[in-house]
């Protein structure tokens, strides 16, 4: 599994980082009530089990194994409108 990760969302995740003092991002699928599936970015201490390690734009990502049957590709990138970080499919 290959992880890409914009320069714009690296710099957001770094600095959130520092700030919360974490060791990696960690990518994990939630349910919503309505039965959507997301993928949610959060800051992690490390990896939880069953997370597969990897790493993107020099950053440790802990992604869920779910995540990959969601999002085969993930592509982590800013939503400019609203400095968002999102993850998205990546474009062939």
């Amino acid at each position: 599994m290959e992880i890409e990760v914009t320069p714009e969302a690296a710099e957001v995740l770094r600095r959130s980082l520092e700030l919360m003092g974490g060791r990696g991002i960690r990518l994990r699928l939630s349910r919503g009530l309505g039965g959507g599936e997301s993928v949610q970015v959060e800051v992690a201490p490390g990896p939880a089990p069953g997370d597969h390690t990897t790493e993107a734009g020099g950053l440790a990502f802990y992604v869920e194994v779910e995540v990959l049957s969601v999002v085969p590709q993930p592509l982590i990138a800013l939503e400019p409108q609203h400095e968002k970080v999102t993850v998205r499919p990546r474009e062939p």
